[in-house]
């Protein structure tokens, strides 16, 4: 934790982001393409001479195994090295000793707190879309006015009072750098991703093409990633913290609307009368948004698209267990819990300025 995670991981993973940080594009997709355009040269050059018989084929496929099995190694010392011991870290319950705010109360009392805090983040995410776009309903689904870059940088704010609040490690208040939009969005909204860090990079990148009302949390979900956080339902929680901190109005509804959505799924789970009673407080414009963010990612459910949407959520569930995550994928929505967790040591889960 204090020679690693706040030690060597942060200086490197700061140290990556600033000379990748120089180029407006990502480094980190030019990296994957050319590795990919350098396996399947080194690969054709083999099958070319098998099949000119200047070589035999078990040899070809020896001497390519053994190189790839190197290469790949490399690649993972690599990973561990830059970021991946992140993974060895104690929860963040753990860290920083909330261990009392996540025993279990009784249900009647459990059910009650989560509707009070639906409710509390129903109203600001109404608010926060009201300031964002002068309106309850924009006519259309909402987008970010201004430069992504500024938006970025209010992102970095909201992360330099999350540092300050929960007391973390000076390392954690500094810029990473700025989030880089992906080339082949098209591709990730196959694969069904919004965004990914790359951490030989240390960059964070986000699908472009995804709904407007996503974009500011799955930059600050990516750049929590840039500060060591490793757990998915942890980097959920700190972009939520990281987009309601900021001074911006349309990162504070972005993330609002992610915990807003998180929350009422569990409602619906525990309540559902309730939680139907609050889908209706909800302004058009913010139904406007959530049913085009649904129905977005619906479009990549059928189909050949869909078979490519699970292969790769497969690869990413097995990517989580491999490194100790429990719940593979499943751990993207264990972020509810940190949520109801931080409301009880705190009150509430909405933030103001003089807070």
């Amino acid at each position: 934790e204090n020679s690693y995670a706040n030690g060597f991981g942060q200086s490197v993973g700061r140290g990556l982001a600033f000379v990748s940080g120089m180029l407006p594009t990502s480094l980190g997709e030019t990296l994957i393409v050319l590795l990919a355009l350098w396996l399947l040269f080194v690969g054709g050059r083999g099958a070319w001479y098998v099949g000119w018989r200047k070589r035999r084929a078990l040899n070809a496929v020896a001497c390519g195994g053994l190189h790839l099995g190197a290469l790949g190694l490399v690649i993972l010392a690599l990973f561990y090295v830059f970021w991946g011991l992140n993974y060895f870290r104690a929860p963040l319950v753990e860290r920083q000793d909330w261990q009392q705010y996540a025993e279990n109360g009784k249900p009647d009392e459990e059910t009650e707190l989560l509707y009070e805090n639906c409710k509390e983040l129903v109203a600001a995410t109404n608010a926060n879309y009201l300031a964002a776009t002068g309106s309850e309903d924009y006519g259309s689904p909402s987008q970010f006015a201004g430069q992504v870059t500024v938006l970025d940088g209010e992102i970095d704010i909201g992360y330099e009072r999350v540092q300050s609040e929960l007391k973390l490690d000076e390392s954690f208040a500094a810029s990473r750098g700025h989030a880089k939009p992906v080339a082949a969005s098209d591709l990730m909204n196959y694969l069904q991703i919004s965004g990914f860090y790359f951490p030989w990079t240390g960059e964070a990148n986000y699908n472009r093409l995804q709904p407007g009302c996503s974009i500011p949390f799955v930059i600050a979900h990516e750049k929590a990633h840039q500060r060591c956080i490793t757990s998915e339902d942890e980097a959920n929680f700190f972009g939520f913290l990281a987009c309601t901190r900021s001074d911006d109005a349309y990162a504070r509804y972005s993330g609002y609307l992610f915990a807003q959505r998180q929350l009422l799924g569990e409602l619906f789970k525990q309540d559902p009368e309730r939680a139907k009673e609050l889908l209706e407080l909800r302004y058009p414009g913010v139904q406007r948004d959530v049913d085009n963010l649904r129905a977005y990612w619906q479009r990549f459910d059928q189909g050949v698209a869909g078979e490519v949407g699970k292969a790769s959520h497969a690869v990413n569930d097995v990517y989580l267990k491999t490194n100790g995550v429990r719940g593979g994928v499943e751990s993207y929505q264990l972020s509810a819990k940190l949520l109801i967790v931080y409301a009880k040591k705190r009150g509430t889960l909405i933030w103001k300025q003089e807070d």
